[in-house]
């Protein structure tokens, strides 16, 4: 069934510059670039505001105050309550949220084309008139302090937090949206308005609207009420030169640790990102870890049976890009585990077949096909393209990209993305493991988990 959905998935690819030119329009609203996938399937919208501004502009001392910032704004206006406006936006049926990067901002809301006046009138008012009560920022910041917390006993979660600041240290990128302890215990009203503030009125926006004719209507609203203005400042993104080379591995003592957690990678340097490969590097990271028939997957799992999953990744922003390998191990196994990780990087980068290179090719052509299904999916694609300034049409030159990708092609650039010499390997796990992983011949460097929240 999945081939027959993907056949003609691949037909509807012959027509894509027609589906781009007869869907997609772009218009300016008083100097605001709008982007409108025009969708007749369904009488539902989509709207998402897009700011050049993320977590980068909140600085070290207040890392997470954009995110912080986006999560509070319903929490009140000098209008309305908190309890208010949710009961508002709920009976309306209204789905909405932010998504931070350290790129840009987005936040989005959708629902039912009947209720968009309404809805789209209520969210202005939020991003005009925003207040931030002091108490409602109290319970939010009490409540997300004690999840920090809490995260000592979530290893898997803590592992990914901890390894994403070891990998990226000092390249500008390292700190996490969700910020800090010390810094959200900084965080006031007065700061999330001043954020608030710079992104109506400083910040590069674009608005990208999905949905039939009836969302035009919501032009004078959003001129009118929202009353946002184009900013003129463009972002300044770090350069990263550099992967971080680290010689020892980096483990992490946590209480009541039965199962070790190993994440290994490294940082895309901005040369890596500019050059393209954008296919080759994520079939690279789907090869070895992208689902079931996966090298990782079928070593550690299936023949060892040192884990029950193990994934790999590799993803890009415009200015920097992660790859690694993520996975999990009963303590005694960890210097099997170790090895096996690094014999399948090894391997990869030398020794590829042919059936299951085409078996792999074929998985990730089809998963991306299916993906772009959804038209919200497909406007969310739009966002990233125009962030990292790619045309709309390479949203349907992945196929051809893959197409070209020869087993050469895969193996320079697992070698290049998954040298066992530059990847950084962080452990999180019982401190008794230190020893062992010693006497197995590794160097490692202990670290405090509570420098990570």
């Amino acid at each position: 069934m999945k081939y027959i959905i993907t056949y003609f998935l691949l037909i509807s690819i012959a027509q894509a510059n027609n589906y781009l030119d007869e869907n997609v329009k772009k218009l300016d609203w008083k100097g605001i670039d709008v982007v409108w996938l025009e969708d007749n399937a369904l009488p539902t919208y989509d709207v998402s505001l897009y700011f050049n501004a993320g977590a980068l502009g909140d600085g070290q001392n207040h890392a997470g105050l954009t995110e912080l910032m986006f999560s509070e704004l319903s929490s009140g206006t000098h209008r309305y309550t908190k309890k208010e406006i949710i009961e508002s936006l709920e009976y309306l049926g209204v789905s909405y949220g932010s998504h931070v990067t350290h790129e840009y901002s987005t936040f989005s809301v959708g629902g039912l084309v009947k209720n968009m006046v309404p809805t789209m009138k209520m969210v202005c008012h939020l991003f005009d008139d925003a207040t931030f009560p002091a108490k409602e920022l109290k319970h939010t910041k009490r409540r997300v302090l004690t999840a920090m917390d809490s995260m000592v006993t979530n290893h898997s979660k803590l592992a990914s937090r901890a390894f994403r600041y070891e990998s990226l240290k000092n390249t500008g990128f390292e700190s996490p949206t969700l910020g800090y302890k010390k810094s959200l215990k900084k965080m006031t009203s007065n700061k999330l308005q001043k954020r608030l503030k710079y992104l109506n009125s400083k910040a590069i926006k674009r608005i990208y609207i999905r949905g039939p004719k009836e969302v035009m209507g919501l032009k004078n609203i959003i001129l009118n009420d929202c009353r946002w203005r184009q900013g003129q400042v463009a972002s300044k993104l770090p350069i990263v030169k550099k992967p971080r080379v680290e010689k020892s591995i980096i483990f992490v003592p946590v209480p009541g640790a039965n199962q070790a957690q190993v994440r290994i990678g490294r940082v895309i340097t901005t040369d890596e990102v500019q050059m393209g490969k954008d296919a080759l590097k994520t079939f690279s990271a789907n090869f070895l870890g992208g689902g079931f028939t996966s090298r990782l997957f079928q070593k550690l799992r299936v023949e060892k049976g040192l884990t029950y999953s193990a994934s790999a990744y590799s993803s890009e922003q415009k200015n920097y890009g992660r790859s690694g390998v993520s996975t999990f191990t009963r303590n005694e196994k960890i210097v099997e585990l170790l090895e096996s990780i690094k014999k399948v990087l090894v391997d990869a980068a030398t020794k590829i077949g042919t059936e299951s290179f085409t078996l792999s090719k074929k998985n990730l052509k089809g998963n991306y096909l299916l993906g772009l299904e959804s038209t919200s999916d497909f406007l969310q694609n739009l966002i990233h393209f125009d962030h990292i300034e790619k045309d709309y049409s390479e949203i349907y030159q992945f196929t051809k990209k893959m197409d070209a990708i020869e087993i050469k092609n895969l193996q320079a650039m697992i070698a290049q993305l998954f040298d066992w010499k530059k990847q950084v390997i962080l452990i999180l796990g019982d401190k008794k493991l230190v020893k062992v992983l010693r006497k197995a011949g590794y160097k490692v460097k202990i670290s405090n988990y509570k420098k990570y929240i």
